[in-house]
C-alpha cells in the first residue's frame, strides 16, 4: 500500500468531519420498534467518492460512525455503520476512478452512487433484519434508507462536479 502523505491524512480528517457534520444533520423518525434517519451524510460520502477515489472508505466509516457513537439512539450502530458505510463510500470511490476518470465522469459517477447506495441498502437491511428490527422493521426502514440514498444522488450528481472542478490540481497535488 502506498505510504500516505501528511496532506492526504489532513484532508481524509476534514472530510471525516464533514461526513460526519451531513449525518449529524438529521431527521429521525420511529420505525419498527426503533429509530431510523434521513440525512446528508450520504451525499457528502458519494462527493468525497468523487474527490479522492476508493480512499473514500476511510472518511465514510469513520464520520459516519463517529455521529452514531455520538447520538445515544444510534450508538449501538457505530461498528454496523463503520462496515457498511465504509464500503458505500469505497464502492462509490472505485467505480468514480475505474478506467482512468478519476472522477470526471458524470455517468460514470452515477453509476458508483447507484452501486455504493445499494451497499448501504443491503447492508442495513441485513443488519436490521437479523440483529435490530426483524423482517418487518427492516423492511419499513428500507423507506428512509431508500430516501436518504435518492436525496444523496440527486445532490451529488451536479454538487460533486462542480466541487471535483473547483479542487482540481489541488486534490491531485496532494495525492
Amino acid at each position: 500500500m502506498k505510504k500516505m502523505s501528511t496532506n492526504m491524512l489532513v484532508m481524509i480528517a476534514m472530510l471525516s468531519a464533514l461526513v460526519f457534520l451531513g449525518t449529524y444533520i438529521h431527521i429521525e423518525i420511529p420505525i419498527g420498534g426503533g429509530v431510523s434517519m434521513i440525512h446528508l451524510g450520504t451525499t457528502v460520502i458519494f462527493i468525497v467518492a468523487v474527490l479522492i477515489g476508493e480512499k473514500a472508505v476511510i472518511p465514510a466509516a469513520i464520520g459516519s460512525a463517529l455521529m452514531d457513537a455520538l447520538t445515544p439512539a444510534f450508538v449501538l450502530w457505530v461498528i454496523p455503520t463503520f462496515i457498511i458505510k465504509g464500503a458505500t463510500g469505497y464502492v462509490a470511490g472505485k467505480v468514480a476512478f475505474m478506467n482512468g476518470k478519476e472522477g470526471r465522469s458524470t455517468i460514470q459517477n452515477i453509476i458508483g452512487f447507484i452501486l455504493g447506495g445499494l451497499v448501504s441498502l443491503v447492508g442495513y437491511f441485513i443488519v436490521n433484519w437479523v440483529i435490530f428490527k426483524g423482517w418487518e422493521g427492516a423492511v419499513t426502514s428500507l423507506l428512509t434508507s431508500i430516501t436518504t440514498t435518492v436525496i444523496g444522488i440527486v445532490i451529488a450528481v451536479p454538487l460533486s462536479m462542480a466541487v471535483k472542478a473547483a479542487t482540481r490540481g489541488f486534490i491531485e497535488r496532494i495525492n
